[in-house]
């Protein structure tokens, strides 16, 4: 199961030299232990721009859907997965 944010809650994120997740803060700061998958989504672009990077992200007490808002450079939860 897993439980979508309407609206999406932001989030800081550390990234490492490659771009990718190292560590979020949420409620408190976690260390992202895999990026289990990504992804990119670009739509509407015909309208107001969408695009974002997703990241399937596991830390040590959650497994997260993530993004980075590529328009804006901020970060979001897309649901936590249970």
């Amino acid at each position: 199961m897993s439980r979508p944010y309407d609206p999406e809650p932001p989030i800081t994120v550390e990234v490492d030299d490659r771009g990718q997740p190292s560590a979020l803060t949420w409620q408190q700061r976690e260390p992202v232990r895999e990026v289990v998958n990504q992804w990119r989504v670009d739509d509407d672009w015909w309208r107001v721009s969408i695009s974002r990077m997703y990241y399937l992200v596991t830390t040590p007490t959650m497994l997260l859907e993530i993004y980075e808002d590529l328009c804006t450079g901020d970060w979001y939860i897309e649901r936590v997965i249970d």
